[in-house]
């Protein structure tokens, strides 16, 4: 057992079991601000300050926090405000007749979060008021926006959202340019009579308005990564390869969020992902999901050679899925949906439906129900978006079949599982205990091997599957947040798997014997993970640490799995710059020895029977607009 491990649990435990009643606290006699409940329940709290130029409180400001939902508040005497919002993406606007607004700025709220901003506005005369309206880029005259801007004054009781964007006009990042300069004398810009000028100056006012009217959000990555095989110490195995990605989205109205990520590497082995998504707002009756991926990899004629690939060998994914979470009453809540997947280098259909209940049994307390089935090819991973909403490398590796020419076959997971979880202590500082029962029925589960020769070393891998398994087996779940630096998780399963064996395991267990597996396993499976913020030095850190029992080992002369631990640690540290305005700047570090995400609704053996993974190393840059 690796020596920093009880370290790790000891410190994972410590957290967990943190009183936090003092975070709770009520002043006698104030009533409780049901906005604030549901916040704290299910969302999280910006606070801050407005002051001016001379660092005066500035009174009147009107704060809007546009995302999954909408939310104003206005500042006191003091310039204090506060909004309890919904976790998700949100832009921040802040606007006060007499002041420059300028202030944009795109934010994250967490569940039972709190986050503080300090905005500072400047004033400004009439004049500049007109020129800043100007500048937003609005149809219409001057006089005519001055009207609807004054009218919007007087009746300033109004606080619904076309008021307030009648009379605060707030510009997107795409309009802090200065305003074009129509000549009058040439009629402005009018389409000729004919009716391709009408259709093309109609498609460049819509393709303007939306550019110009739409609140875009999202990142742009620069990263650099590489990997570390055992057989080569720290030393790379590999050049380190260069990795673009960017990421855009935008709210549609109140009802959800549309988003695009996409990322590409170039050089022998050239690859790129790109992902379309959906989501409506978890308040809706019907938080759905849609969306649509596609993937490819390929490779120069002297990278297949190398590593005995086909040079034309190009290979394709592409899928679609929809997923929903219906909320059919209170306390009831079915989540189903369907993914389907091609891969052109597998003959087979794949077809992963899902279903699952949610239902309130008492208060704080819920029976949770699933039944899956998910149908992956092997190498899947390298392909398929993560389980989690964060970074999507490209391909990075090739794989083969560990038979020559043997045809690749899928593998199925039956997923059935029943459980109880139960909430403790208040909102905003909760601890979860869950209890479930689980069972994995695999068809054709895939192993996957590292470091059998010299060519599974440079940044390929075999895959080959030892038979069917079906795994039964229980676990207990603690989970708690403390307040709004530091959320943890332990899991702990235990189960055994029964194996029924095909003929390629007699050619692994003499290339890799731990990947064979006896007739009946006990396994234990215990997974730790940290994830924690820093607002005061803009770094926030996300850890996960898996041990169990039954890992795969590539050292000599072992040939039953050994109990081991892999983690992955990711650290973002912001900069104190800012590249484009209301944007960050990050800085990304990571490294991992865990194959896959721990997130991934998968089979269990999936990170078993992966044999000797290369550690990855990944660094760059970040761009949050």
């Amino acid at each position: 057992m690796p020596q920093h491990l009880p370290v790790f649990v000891a410190i994972a435990v410590t957290v967990l079991t943190v009183d936090h009643a003092s975070a709770q606290s009520n002043p006698a006699g104030r009533t409780a601000d049901p906005i604030a409940i549901l916040a704290a329940t299910h969302g999280g709290r910006i606070h801050g300050v407005v002051r001016d130029d001379v660092g005066r409180g500035v009174s009147g400001v009107s704060v809007l926090a546009m995302g999954r939902t909408l939310a104003l508040a206005r500042s006191d005497q003091q310039g204090h405000f506060a909004l309890s919002v919904p976790a998700g993406d949100y832009i921040l606007r802040a606007t006060r007749e007499g002041y420059v607004s300028t202030y944009r700025e795109a934010v994250r709220v967490q569940t039972a979060a709190q986050l503080e901003r300090n905005i500072t506005l400047l004033r400004q005369g009439v004049r500049t008021i007109e020129r800043s309206v100007l500048t937003a880029g609005l149809a219409g005259s001057l006089p005519a926006v001055a009207d609807q801007l004054a009218q919007a004054a007087a009746t300033d009781h109004s606080h619904s959202e076309a008021a307030w964007r009648l009379r605060h006009l707030p510009r997107s990042v795409l309009r802090d340019g200065p305003a074009p300069v129509v000549d009058p004398s040439n009629g402005g810009f009018r389409p000729k009579n004919t009716l391709l000028d009408k259709a093309l100056y109609g498609s460049a006012r819509a393709a303007t308005s939306f550019f110009a009217d739409t609140d875009f959000y999202g990142q742009v990555n620069f990263l650099t990564t590489s990997a570390v095989a055992g057989t080569h110490g720290w030393l790379p195995a590999q050049w380190p390869r260069g990795i673009a990605s960017m990421a855009v989205g935008a709210p549609v109205g109140r009802h959800g969020d549309w988003s695009v990520r996409g990322a590409v590497t170039a050089g022998d082995l050239a690859s790129w992902v790109l992902l379309g998504e959906y989501e409506a707002r978890e308040s809706l009756a019907h938080a759905f999901r849609l969306g649509m991926s596609f993937s490819a990899q390929g490779h120069t004629d002297r990278q297949g050679a190398a590593l005995g690939v086909p040079a034309t060998d190009i290979r394709n994914v592409g899928g679609i899925y929809g997923f929903d979470l219906w909320r059919i009453r209170p306390g009831i809540t079915l989540d189903y949906g369907v993914r389907f997947d091609r891969y052109d280098y597998v003959a087979s259909r794949f077809i992963s439906p899902r279903v699952g209940a949610r239902v309130t049994m008492f208060k704080n307390t819920h029976l949770i129900t699933m039944a899956s089935r998910r149908t992956v090819a092997p190498g899947a991973d390298e392909f398929l978006p993560p389980a989690s909403a964060g970074l999507w490398l490209p391909p990075e590796r090739t794989f083969s079949s560990l038979v020559p020419r043997r045809p690749l076959k899928a593998e199925q997971v039956h997923h059935f599982e029943i459980g109880v979880e139960q909430q403790f202590g208040p909102a905003g500082a909760s601890r979860t205990i869950s209890v479930r029962r689980f069972r994995h029925a695999v068809l054709n589960q895939v192993a996957t091997l590292f470091g059998v020769d010299e060519t599974s070393d440079i940044g390929h891998y075999y895959v080959a599957s030892p038979g069917n398994v079906d795994f039964d087996a229980w676990g207990v779940r603690l989970s708690a947040r403390m307040l709004r630096r530091v959320a943890a998780s332990i899991d702990y399963s235990t189960g055994v798997g029964a194996w029924h064996h095909r003929r390629e395991a007699r050619l692994l267990r003499y290339l890799a014997p731990t990947v064979v597996r006896s007739e009946r396993e006990r396994v234990h499976d215990l997974t730790a993970s940290v994830d924690a913020a820093i607002p005061e030095t803009a770094t926030r850190v996300s850890a996960v640490y898996r041990l169990n029992s039954a890992f795969s080992s590539d050292e000599p002369g072992l040939r039953t799995p050994s109990t081991a631990g892999r983690f992955d640690v990711q650290v973002h540290q912001g900069l104190p710059f800012q590249p484009i305005k209301g944007g960050r700047l990050e800085v990304v570090f990571a490294i991992q020895s865990l194959f896959r995400d721990f997130r991934d609704p998968g089979s269990l053996y999936d990170e078993l029977l992966t044999l000797a993974p290369p550690m990855r190393l990944m660094s760059g840059v970040q761009v949050r607009f």
